[in-house]
């Protein structure tokens, strides 16, 4: 997992892998707030652009989620966010279990997570060895608006 921000992108891209280096370069050159909420081609080979814009709720009422195929860059462009994150384990259960149909399963419960507190301009990069609980309330319950990079794995390949 890689957590940083916008205003700090410029001293740390060097140290991020190229594919996403390529996507969030593409995210600053795109006119985010233009786009409607949904799927976008984002002019890459295995990668696809999500703009959600979810209400936020209590963490206990978020299930932890893991991806195998993809890697998500999630940039934060409106509201306050609290993103609940552990490392996948022989420890952690995936109760609901959908990789092969959707990419995704489920934790009903998870072992030794950290919360990190997103603002506008902040990122989280999530790997398929991160567990991540997104879209939960800072302070209080709000309205968020979020560009979500899908980086598939043969885009990181050779990186």
């Amino acid at each position: 997992m890689i957590f940083s921000d916008m205003n700090n992108w410029e001293r740390e891209k060097h140290t991020f892998p190229a594919a996403v280096r390529r996507a969030i370069e593409r995210l600053q050159s795109t006119d985010l707030d233009a786009l409607p909420a949904g799927r976008h081609e984002f002019g890459e080979p295995g990668m696809h652009l999500l703009i959600n814009e979810p209400e936020t709720r209590p963490w206990r009422e978020v299930k932890p989620e893991t991806h195998l195929l993809h890697t998500d860059i999630q940039l934060l462009l409106q509201g306050r966010e609290q993103m609940r994150v552990a490392k996948v384990s022989e420890d952690q259960i995936v109760t609901d279990n959908r990789y092969d149909a959707q990419d995704i399963a489920f934790y009903d419960e998870v072992l030794g997570e950290n919360a990190l507190y997103l603002r506008p301009g902040d990122f989280v990069v999530l790997f398929p060895t991160d567990i991540h609980r997104p879209n939960c309330s800072a302070e209080e319950d709000m309205p968020i608006r979020k560009a979500v990079v899908k980086i598939h794995r043969d885009a990181l390949a050779g990186d």
